[in-house]
């Protein structure tokens, strides 16, 4: 047990003091369950009885922090048992309420059945004897069904991969790991893990943390020290019995890159290992060491999204290098942007689940931005113009105000070109690029929760600007995205060309934003910036530029580096396929 804390401590003996001095003399047992008499007690001499005096343990569902997981789990049967150790905050109490499924057995508090439970609306509330402060441990079994939710491959599943083998999956999600056993399922609270895995004595299985292998039926993987994980991405057990480990690239003999594949596997086969390693070596040089240990495993697997997270483990879907590319390189850049959420999703989560869209957005992000300054011409380009397609046809604001809120689910494939392009592209020529990444990197500078209110004051004190106007105008909304369209007309005068550029939206909103302007004639093309800047008072904007001949064509963003339409209202274009990774 914990001790009380010292201001508690004091708080409580001088309470007992002025018990002891105005209460009838009875003695408070400490089950939370109020005074009892003693007749001993009363026939004591007066300053004996003030002495006698307890506390009476404090009653009522306290509130905690869950600080560590313990998760044995079978994987043919499904077989689990949760333990949780969690750290109880004055004024205490003798209950608490967690979500979890029904089924529940063996539950136990402190090592021994509770003095009471009861199952509540999506969880259980256990009693026990009442704390004050200190720790508590809660355990419990329960049998996970071979079942997937939501249209989504999130609980427990057995898959075929294209080799004939069994890939079978624990996954969890946002808000999702309830499914397999107790647990606060909270986006904002990170933790420790030890995860206990038997299985059969062929399979090969990764989880989060540093992974041993105790004998040839148990994996154990501990993610226990100062840097702690969410329970979104933490909770996730993978196998195959036909999974090969190979050690794909090193960095500076201090960090390697280990890919599992089935023999005939195609990812690291479309990968070049001093690629992966230059790529590693930059991200680690903005972004500090990867969090969880000196090992990144990477496995292919039969997937419906392109990749997972999870703490020190990257599940990527088996048959990336087939899929249609709309990235140039898919393999490539999931692997990137699967990489950047080990710190960006993992070791700094979510404030709330509706904040996923920075998690995405920093990913794609600095994924996009090593395309641009290390690899082969045409990657970024094409990963902006599949952002700007996505984004034009969004259907929520990256932080969407509508009541009731969208379905999560929805949200979640939607901010895949919203996130990045709203939240940095858009921001470079208003703030600077190396003010943009300054501000990324202030922002997962510590472990922690953070919001897309966080992650506006990074910007902010990145660059010194005022980002108020451009957030409230481009992040925040309801309903259907009404982002502009930019009418674009030009005048001729002497080898001059004057350009009016008038916003065109259904709100009338003065956008905050620098679009290019192609102007093309027979022989010659100028690049025009029309600069609104971050708090326009005009949808309209004049720019005058030399351009000796006749223009023939007018380009609004040619490089595809704004959100705007192709046309006055909500768009009707179709949507491109989209991808959870």
């Amino acid at each position: 047990m914990r001790s009380i804390p010292g201001w508690f401590a004091k708080k409580v003996a001088r309470g007992l003091a002025v018990v002891a001095l105005t209460w009838s003399p009875l003695v408070l047992t400490g089950t939370g369950c109020g005074p009892t008499e003693d007749a001993s007690e009363q026939e004591a001499p007066l300053d004996t009885r003030a002495h006698s005096f307890t506390p009476m343990a404090p009653s009522g569902d306290f509130t905690a922090q869950v600080t560590r997981y313990e998760y044995e789990f079978a994987t043919q049967t499904g077989a689990a048992k949760s333990t949780l150790l969690m750290d109880v905050y004055p004024p205490g109490g003798d209950c608490f309420v967690v979500k979890a499924p029904q089924g529940l057995t063996e539950v136990h508090w402190n090592g021994n059945p509770p003095l009471r439970s009861e199952s509540v609306e999506d969880g259980i509330r256990v009693c026990g004897p009442g704390l004050f402060a200190g720790q508590v441990k809660l355990e419990a079994r329960f049998t996970v069904p071979l079942q997937t939710y939501d249209f989504t491959q999130v609980g427990f599943s057995r898959r075929t991969d294209k080799a004939g083998n069994t890939f079978s999956y624990l996954l969890n999600w946002v808000e999702g790991c309830d499914r397999f056993g107790p647990c606060d399922d909270r986006t904002d609270q990170l933790a420790q893990y030890v995860f206990t895995v038997k299985h059969a004595q062929n399979e090969r299985v990764l989880c989060p943390g540093q992974r041993t292998r105790p004998d040839n039926t148990t994996t154990k993987c501990t993610l226990t020290g100062l840097t702690k994980a969410p329970t979104y991405s933490s909770f996730a057990v993978a196998s195959n019995p036909a999974w090969v480990p190979s050690t794909f690239t090193e960095v500076s003999n201090k960090f390697k890159l280990v890919f599992y594949e089935v023999p005939g596997g195609k990812l690291a086969a479309s990968l070049n290992a001093n690629d992966v390693k230059a790529y590693l070596h930059w991200i680690i040089g903005e972004l500090g060491p990867l969090p969880y240990g000196t090992e990144l495993r990477v496995a292919g697997a039969p997937t419906e999204w392109l990749g997972v997270e999870h703490p020190a483990n990257l599940i990527l879907r088996e048959d990336l290098p087939d899929l249609r590319r709309d990235y140039a390189n898919m393999t490539m850049h999931t692997l990137m942007h699967e990489v950047v959420h080990q710190w960006a999703g993992n070791r700094t989560t979510l404030s709330r689940p509706f904040d996923f869209v920075w998690k995405e957005a920093i990913a794609e992000y600095l994924t996009y931005l090593y395309e641009l300054r290390a690899r082969p011409s045409g990657e970024a380009e094409q990963t902006r113009a599949y952002w700007d397609r996505l984004a034009r046809t969004a259907a929520y604001y990256p932080q969407p105000q509508d009541d009731p809120p969208p379905v999560f689910l929805s949200l979640a494939s939607d901010v895949y070109g919203t996130g990045p392009m709203i939240l940095f592209l858009q921001l470079e020529p208003l703030l600077g690029q190396d003010a943009v990444l300054r501000g990324i990197k202030g922002f997962l500078a510590q472990p922690g929760d953070r919001s897309v209110d966080d992650l506006r004051a990074a910007l902010e004190q990145a660059s010194g600007k005022n980002l108020g106007p451009y957030f409230d105008a481009w992040v925040h909304g309801a309903g259907d995205p009404d982002w502009p369209y930019f009418e674009v007309s030009t005048e001729e005068d002497d080898g001059d060309v004057t350009l009016t550029a008038i916003q065109r939206s259904v709100s009338g909103t003065h956008y905050p934003v620098s679009v290019d302007v192609l102007l093309e004639g027979a022989t010659q093309s100028k690049l025009v910036t029309l600069d609104y800047g971050l708090e326009p008072e005009s949808d309209t904007l004049h720019v005058t530029v030399p351009f000796p001949e006749p223009v023939l064509q007018v380009t609004v963003d040619p490089e595809n580096r704004v959100v705007n339409r192709r046309f006055l209202g909500v768009s009707d274009e179709p949507p491109p396929p989209r991808w959870l990774f």
